[in-house]
């Protein structure tokens, strides 16, 4: 479970944190309300990347049980996903400046 949520978290980075799809997400946020929130919230962004991981990674029935993991994994990773994006972003920014000037 915890090779899960590394993945999770690594999906949720590359996806809306990693410069190369820049031009991609701010042209999604223009389009409307869904996509500007999706993309804007790291807590949703670790939600949907976590049911995405598990569903791909877990087969399930239908039961009570498996909707509660299911579920339950998709909060701990937009949890996760938050601390890591609040904790860790001014870095990853502070980089990605740094990066450009050194290439100009």
């Amino acid at each position: 479970m915890i090779f899960q949520l590394l993945l999770a978290l690594s999906l949720r980075f590359f996806l809306f944190d990693f410069v190369l799809f820049k031009g991609i997400r701010e042209s999604l946020k223009r389009k409307g309300y869904f996509f500007r929130k999706l993309l804007g919230c790291p807590f949703c962004q670790g939600f949907w990347c976590g049911l995405g991981v598990r569903l791909a990674y877990n087969s399930f029935s239908i039961s009570v049980e498996a909707g509660a993991s299911l579920i339950s994994f998709g909060f701990v990773s937009a949890y996760l996903g938050l601390i890591v994006t609040v904790a860790i972003q001014p870095f990853i920014e502070r980089y990605e400046r740094h990066s450009d000037n050194e290439q100009n």
